[in-house]
């Protein structure tokens, strides 16, 4: 990427979607797509208006015949979810989930169903409704889409809603999203897939009852979680630019849960070393960062700048705690490899709200 990336990816935004959406909106859609082409994530949501057939159309038209946009592409679930995704880097993401490999993501599911008193992680952290889409939907299309992309442009077509999956919980999952939450209503009982036919049948009819948007998440502590970017001088028009955001449940975090092993169970929590690192809301982060000289990052803040895979974390929950090192381990492996962005910084803030919409 050179000083150029920025505007090139702007005029594409700019073709496609002409003045249909504001200024600020195509600065964050430009920049979502250099996110992608830099390799800092597979897939991102758009976010920022509708995209219609002929839109998906263009986008995957330009992106064809692009040197340097050659390696992206659209994707639809349905009408109303279109991803910019990086279709290799995708397919990686796959290959380690459905492995369980490793090099990606420990990724936590959260059963948020509003029977529930509170949260609850999913056993073995696994949820076979999504497995079964990313095997047998996902797998298929990007193998495909990665070996007809040369031969001739893609047109648009449109992947089946899952039926028993949440898009909730399958959009968190494509948007590497190291904590997903899993809805009712949706593929809610746990991944053993062993309910007779006719349990089966009084689930749906309970299903239909409770899915009307209700969760175990209202009037929760949550605690809002956002990766910032800082641009890098070399590229023109460049601004700063918030990676992703995603949410979990603060009292979770901090819940000990015994999986008796015989390691120990929090190797990563406060105690085990003091110079931990700890998250802060913006405003505390930017405080005690005015002291560090010109980085602007503090060094108790995950940043590029101070980033340890050894450091601990302030979690109390071993779940909770490999899933952030592992999610924090993979972005700054992928920053390293890409020089659009200067810099990435965490920083997290605590909400309560009486109703939570998903």
């Amino acid at each position: 990427m050179d000083r150029s990336s920025f505007d090139d990816a702007h005029a594409i935004v700019r073709m496609v979607l002409q003045k249909r959406i504001n200024h600020g909106a195509q600065i964050s859609l430009t920049n979502d797509i250099l996110c992608i082409a830099a390799g800092l994530r597979s897939a991102s949501l758009v976010d920022q208006l509708f995209l219609n057939e002929n839109d998906v159309d263009r986008f995957q038209s330009i992106f064809h015949h692009s040197a340097r946009f050659n390696h992206l592409d659209l994707m639809s679930i349905g009408e109303d979810h279109v991803f910019i995704i990086h279709r290799k880097l995708l397919l990686e993401d796959i290959h380690d989930y459905l492995s369980g490999s490793t090099k990606g993501l420990c990724r936590v599911f959260v059963n948020v169903d509003y029977h529930l008193p509170q949260p609850e992680i999913m056993p073995a952290n696994r949820y076979k409704a999504l497995e079964d889409y990313v095997h047998d939907v996902l797998l298929p299309e990007i193998q495909y889409r990665i070996k007809s992309w040369d031969q001739a442009e893609q047109s648009y077509r449109p992947l089946a809603v899952p039926d028993r999956l949440s898009l909730v919980t399958l959009s968190g999952w494509l948007l590497s999203y190291p904590i997903n939450y899993v809805l009712p209503g949706h593929g809610r009982r746990y991944s053993s897939g062993s309910a007779s036919s006719e349990a089966q049948c009084n689930e749906d009819e309970e299903d239909e009852e409770q899915d009307n948007g209700r969760n175990a998440l209202a009037n929760q502590e949550l605690v809002v979680t956002r990766v910032h970017l800082q641009p890098s001088e070399n590229v023109d028009g460049l601004r700063d630019h918030c990676l992703l955001s995603f949410s979990y449940p603060a009292e979770l975090a901090e819940r000990y849960m015994d999986r008796s092993s015989p390691t120990p169970p929090s190797p990563l929590s406060p105690e085990v070393e003091r110079d931990e690192y700890r998250f802060d809301t913006a405003a505390s982060a930017g405080t005690e960062a005015s002291g560090n000289g010109d980085s602007g990052l503090s060094p108790r803040l995950p940043c590029s700048e101070s980033f340890d895979q050894n450091r601990p974390l302030p979690f109390n929950n071993a779940d909770i705690c490999a899933a952030g090192r592992a999610f924090l381990t993979q972005l700054h492996s992928r920053f390293q490899k890409q020089s659009i962005w200067k810099a990435w910084e965490v920083g997290q803030q605590s909400v309560v709200l009486p109703v939570v919409a998903m």
